[in-house]
């Protein structure tokens, strides 16, 4: 059995991910790039491989033309948009991934992203080590008003946190949990406008679907508070990119957090040249603790599906029905 492992930190800052997978006698092949690869760049690689350690890579057509023995892709994570789910179930692929693995390491980047921008940390340590002596001013996080637009795993981890904060809590979420809310003081939001609205904070927290993709448009932004701050630590593709750009070059919003964008990595996305916003490269999950979960939740999904046993966290289950 050959696993082609695209995801870029898989089993980087512990071995035992990749360790297990070889002691099962499979070969191993890396991705060559160092970097999420096109459809294109891997299509040469999928001949002669079984299964897939994939990270934010898009798997979608024409890649799979080269498929000739392709039983599993095994998502390094929960976020499943990156992977052409209905021609997998086609082909009979399976698709799994490892919710809830990084939940926790990506709510800790989210309050950190937070932090940051309210804070001008950046900028101080900049400047500061640059010998000036620069005098920011910034914005209150004790007691402000954190908006969450969802509240799953991660969202409920920065709920946690903003307690710790003693902040108003503020959450819009279709599939809203009364109990954790109850228990959590978070109060339920009636649509995503009015989290826009009433948060000094606004934190991404859903899933890119067709009705999320672009959701947070110009429309919604220019319902912020001049003094307010987004954060996303979700998927890029839930921004309309161009209209927070303006609206941070602008000044109409106080600033804005990333570890994800629209197209990564974002070489020519004008946020990296908003002094306004602070933008990190997609390492939320990056933490000793998530990579270990991850990787061996993606171990565990490879090593079922050769086995010929269906994976705990099988997206398609279609595939093992049909």
């Amino acid at each position: 059995m050959k696993v082609l492992i695209t995801a870029t930190s898989f089993s980087t800052l512990t071995p035992e991910p990749e360790e297990r997978l070889r002691a099962e006698g499979y070969e191993i092949v890396r991705n060559p790039y160092g970097r999420p690869m096109t459809p294109e760049e891997i299509k040469p690689l999928l001949k002669g491989v079984d299964g897939i350690a994939a990270g934010v890579d898009r798997f979608f057509p024409p890649c799979f033309e080269e498929a000739d023995r392709l039983k599993v892709v095994a998502r390094h994570g929960a976020g499943i948009d990156q992977v052409d789910i209905a021609e997998c179930t086609r082909r009979g692929i399976v698709v799994a991934n490892v919710p809830g693995a990084n939940a926790e390491a990506v709510a800790d980047m989210s309050f950190a992203l937070m932090l940051s921008v309210a804070r001008h940390v950046p900028e101080g340590d900049t400047t500061t080590k640059a010998g000036q002596w620069v005098n920011t001013y910034g914005r209150d996080v004790y007691k402000a008003t954190l908006g969450l637009l969802g509240l799953g795993r991660i969202g409920k981890g920065v709920a946690r946190r903003g307690r710790g904060f003693d902040m108003r809590i503020l959450a819009y979420d279709p599939y809203f949990d009364e109990q954790f809310a109850a228990q959590y003081q978070v109060e339920k939001a009636d649509s995503i406008e009015q989290v826009m609205r009433e948060a000094d904070f606004v934190s991404l927290h859903m899933p890119v679907t067709p009705e999320t993709k672009g959701i947070i448009d110009a429309q919604k932004i220019a319902l912020m508070k001049p003094t307010a701050i987004l954060v996303n630590t979700a998927r890029g593709a839930l921004i309309v990119e161009e209209a927070l750009a303006d609206a941070l070059e602008q000044g109409r919003i106080f600033g804005a957090g990333f570890d994800v964008y629209g197209v990564e990595p974002p070489t020519n996305s004008r946020l990296l040249k908003c002094p306004r916003a602070v933008t990190m490269p997609h390492v939320s999950s990056n933490t000793p603790g998530a990579l270990l979960a991850m990787g061996n939740g993606v171990t565990d999904a490879i090593i079922a599906v050769f086995g010929g046993r269906r994976p705990e966290f099988c997206v398609n289950p279609e595939v093992y029905d049909r």
